[in-house]
């Protein structure tokens, strides 16, 4: 018989906005206790939220080995790791006065626009104990803005937004990414010409779509877009995908899955220099077909370990998007809604707004249009990179570029 024991307790102050005010503040200090028991190839899960008496809990799971849910008992080594990557980012006693003076600034700086939404301060302390040895802890924090804008003289609920999130508060470079994008927003340039060019994304783009394809319950029933592909070379040589949980590089994410799997330098590989090389696995899936475990796990407290994705990445291949496109012209696609894709890889994601990319700068906003490619290709022989700076100022980016055709173009 093996016993889990996981204890996540996530600490968050979240502030509302609303008309270019702070409205409200919440503060929620969340205890969430997990006990797993496996033995006779079953599992037993019990979870509570709050404090509980961790003996009452394993009883609990115990007595739930009865519904007979299948899940093997895995050996792990034993291994003692303790990560704390906490910092003092803004004092609790000041978050409210600092966001106070963000939104009063964003207000003042871009009189056109109303900013709402929120800004939140959170922190995440998970341990995970097995009966093999193995005790792992983490505690990491970020802050995180998450502002839509609405312009004015529009319509719409909201036309655009401010984003970004990192382990330290800069009111400067936040206002700097405010302002870029609202001087952008009010520069309607005509349609480009061009049917076909870069496209920048920041986050994973049309990969979003097709994720699934890579969860081994699909690709080894045979309904996966990359079918047969493991082991072979199906992307560009410069693609490279990762569930990166290194603390050092992935603020307030945990090194380990939600079985306490810890790969090598805290990173796992879906593809690698083009080379589709692992399935989205977990202890069950991976022992089920046969393949390699890279702890793609997630879990309710109460529920049976399932799939996740956390740290999700592609591979930077340049410093900045500056180095990818050179003095050339891209598109920069900043919101995009619904999308769809077919069980080719071919896809379609309408964009809403975005702005025209040229020698460093935005030059304008465009008229509307849809991206339009096939998964192959965008990430084949289309792909062009994947930086990290050369647009916004505050928190951590992903621009991920590739070619693309433009349809749909409105005036």
């Amino acid at each position: 018989m093996k016993k889990e024991i996981i204890k996540t307790i996530e600490r968050k102050q979240c502030i509302n906005v609303a008309g270019n005010e702070v409205e409200s503040l919440r503060n929620n200090n969340d205890i969430k206790n997990t006990v797993r028991i496996y033995d006779g190839g079953a599992i037993g899960v019990a979870g509570k939220i709050g404090n509980c008496d961790e003996k009452e809990l394993e009883k609990k799971a115990a007595e739930n080995l009865r519904q007979g849910i299948p899940y093997p008992e895995t050996e792990e080594k034993p291994c003692k790791i303790s990560v704390d990557r906490v910092k003092e980012i803004i004092p609790a006693e000041e978050f409210v006065p600092t966001v106070k003076r963000l939104i009063a600034r964003l207000a003042k700086e871009n009189p056109q626009f109303i900013f709402s939404n929120k800004v939140i301060m959170e922190e995440t302390e998970k341990t995970y104990a097995s009966s093999c040895g193995a005790e792992y802890r983490y505690r990491g924090n970020e802050f995180s803005l998450g502002l839509a804008l609405k312009y004015k003289g529009s319509a719409n609920i909201m036309d655009e937004f401010c984003e970004g999130s990192a382990d330290y508060y800069n009111e400067d470079e936040i206002a700097s990414d405010a302002k870029l994008i609202c001087d952008g927003f009010l520069k309607p340039i005509p349609q480009i010409e061009e049917d076909e060019i870069p496209v920048i994304f920041d986050g994973a783009g049309p990969l979003q779509y097709f994720f699934g394809a890579f969860v081994a319950d699909m690709y080894c029933n045979g309904a996966s877009l990359l079918n047969g592909k493991l082991g072979e070379k199906v992307f560009n040589e410069n693609f490279t995908v990762a569930l990166d949980r290194n603390p050092d590089r992935v603020p307030n994410i945990p090194f380990f899955d939600a079985e306490g799997v810890v790969n090598e330098d805290y990173c796992a590989y879906l593809v690698k220099n083009g080379v589709m090389c692992n399935l989205l696995t977990n202890k069950r899936s991976a022992a089920m077909y046969n393949v390699d475990n890279i702890g793609s796990s997630s879990a309710d407290y109460d529920a049976v370990p399932d799939l996740g994705a956390a740290g999700v990445c592609v591979a930077k291949t340049h410093e900045s998007v500056m180095d990818i496109i050179g003095n050339g012209r891209a598109v920069f696609a900043t919101v995009t809604s619904g999308g769809d894709s077919t069980p080719s890889g071919d896809f379609s994601i309408p964009c809403m707004v975005s702005y025209l990319y040229e020698n460093g700068e935005l030059k304008g906003r465009l008229p509307e249009f849809a991206i339009s490619g096939n998964i192959f290709d965008a990430f084949g022989k289309d792909f062009l990179g994947r930086a990290e700076k050369g647009i916004y100022s505050f928190g951590r980016h992903h621009y991920l570029v590739f070619r693309a055709k433009l349809v749909n173009k409105a005036n």
